[in-house]
């Protein structure tokens, strides 16, 4: 009797270590949205390719019509945790859906096809995960510029003098940082994205689908900004690593860097304040996510000055973003540096 209970002793052990060992495995999926990206596409797969983990990356073919899908079918010949998925060409956000979808591990974390990973990102952030049992671990990032967006920001003569990629200063983030830029330590330009876009953020998967958050698929800008609002306000248990482990690349011809950016704003703030998790939210944390948003804005009327474009074509598209503002009182307005911001540019011209 007393051998068949340490026989059943000993095998409820192993099956609880071995259980107690998956449970603080830490796995990952890596979604990587994918369309036209020949001539990134290996620096980022490479980058990912070298981190060390458990770690799946799903690759999100959106429809792309040059030499990338051959490039893709090469990596996931050689690598036997790259699964590729064609899709046609939908946008970003649903190829990152379809991404989220297909995962199969206990968090996810986004690679844009033209950035790429520092060394040892997953095992520095895989500390964290595993201290903190978080919902959301933010990270820093490097901002880094080609030269053409060299020449548009600074002009001819410094392009001369600068590399063929140029890496700026490291992005920290602090927990002031998620709702308000105007808060955060380094608020400093108008590039600066005030920690509520997806880049070297990892998310618990249990997490977004119990409240089932996706990309929004209709808008076409700050779709990352409004996924991340939308699990801020499920009031997400959130830790930070203040290291840069991720590199954005910031290439002259992006989305983020187009004329048209002032006229897709509204749709995206629109977009947020349908959310029911906005609407719930106090008037003060409301407030804070309309002026996150109108950063857009900003950014709009900074790329049609740098590319030479009128702002008599985008006056009404500012005017009505700035005039949203009207239901907030002056000392709430004060309060906010973008809004600020767009004021006194409005003042100037």
């Amino acid at each position: 009797m007393k051998k068949k209970l340490t026989i059943f002793t000993l095998i409820f052990l192993i099956i609880l270590s071995v259980w107690y060992y998956y449970q603080q495995k830490i796995t990952l999926s890596v979604i990587v949205p994918v369309y036209n990206a020949e001539k990134y596409i290996q620096r980022c797969l490479d980058s990912i390719i070298k981190q060390k983990g458990d770690f799946e990356i799903i690759v999100v073919d959106d429809g792309s019509t040059d030499k990338t899908p051959l490039i893709l079918k090469e990596y996931a010949k050689n690598n036997s945790n790259i699964k590729i998925i064609t899709q046609s060409n939908k946008g970003v956000s649903s190829a990152r859906n379809t991404g989220i979808k297909a995962s199969n591990s206990k968090y996810i974390t986004f690679v844009d096809s033209d950035d790429w990973l520092e060394p040892n990102a997953f095992a520095k952030a895989s500390k964290i995960i595993k201290q903190d049992k978080s919902d959301v671990i933010l990270t820093g990032y490097y901002d880094v510029y080609d030269r053409e967006w060299i020449r548009n920001i600074k002009g001819e003569k410094y392009v001369n003098e600068a590399p063929e990629i140029s890496k700026y200063p490291t992005r920290t983030l602090d927990k002031l940082s998620l709702f308000s830029p105007f808060y955060a330590n380094d608020s400093y330009s108008d590039l600066y994205y005030s920690g509520t876009d997806i880049r070297g953020k990892f998310y618990l998967k249990k997490f977004l689908s119990t409240n089932n958050i996706l990309f929004a698929e209709d808008i076409n800008c700050a779709e990352d900004i409004i996924f991340n609002f939308e699990i801020f306000l499920k009031n997400p248990k959130i830790s930070i690593l203040d290291a840069p482990i991720y590199n954005y690349y910031n290439r002259v011809d992006s989305i983020s860097k187009s004329i048209n950016m002032v006229k897709w704003a509204p749709q995206s703030i629109a977009k947020m304040q349908q959310k029911e998790a906005y609407k719930k939210a106090n008037r003060n944390i409301q407030l804070l996510i309309d002026d996150s948003l109108l950063f857009l804005v900003n950014i709009g009327i900074s790329n049609t000055i740098r590319q030479s474009g009128s702002l008599n074509d985008i006056k009404d598209y500012v005017l009505n973003a700035y005039s949203s503002f009207d239901k907030y009182n002056i000392a709430e307005k004060k309060s906010l540096r973008n809004y600020l911001k767009l004021h006194n540019m409005l003042l100037n011209n």
